[in-house]
């Protein structure tokens, strides 16, 4: 299962979302928008905010965690059609290991940071400027 996880975490970072997030990274920068402006990237409305530290800026996307469980769980029937047949138990650790993996991915090679929050929601960031 960890092959597929990896093949899975892959698949889902070249979302439409994660390309969202960097081009509104590099929109916000050039244009020079300031904080608590929304800006809308294809789809996405995208939040301008001060980073947590103050020092800098991020664009945000908060996203409700049941569509996220959507994307995650359709890549994961498409790479093995037996998916489909997963216990609660079996779905709930493969989604544990697959946020896991999706959040060091992200960090690592597109420089943006997932959490889970507010609510029952989603966060990734990715940095205006360092």
């Amino acid at each position: 299962m960890n092959e597929m996880i990896g093949k899975a975490v892959a698949k889902a970072s070249t979302d439409e979302l994660f390309q969202a997030l960097s081009y509104g990274a590099l929109k916000v920068r050039a244009a020079r928008i300031a904080s608590n402006h929304i800006i809308r990237i294809g789809k996405f409305d995208l939040m301008v905010a001060e980073d947590e530290n103050g020092d800098g800026q991020v664009v945000q996307a908060i996203l409700p965690m049941e569509e996220m469980q959507v994307m995650a769980l359709a890549n994961a029937r498409e790479l093995d059609s037996s998916a489909e047949g997963w216990s609660e138990s079996d779905r709930r650790q493969w989604l544990a290991d697959f946020w896991d993996g999706l959040a060091q991915y992200l960090a690592k090679w597109q420089g943006i940071r997932m959490r889970r929050g507010p609510g029952e929601n989603m966060t990734f960031e990715k940095a205006v400027s360092r």
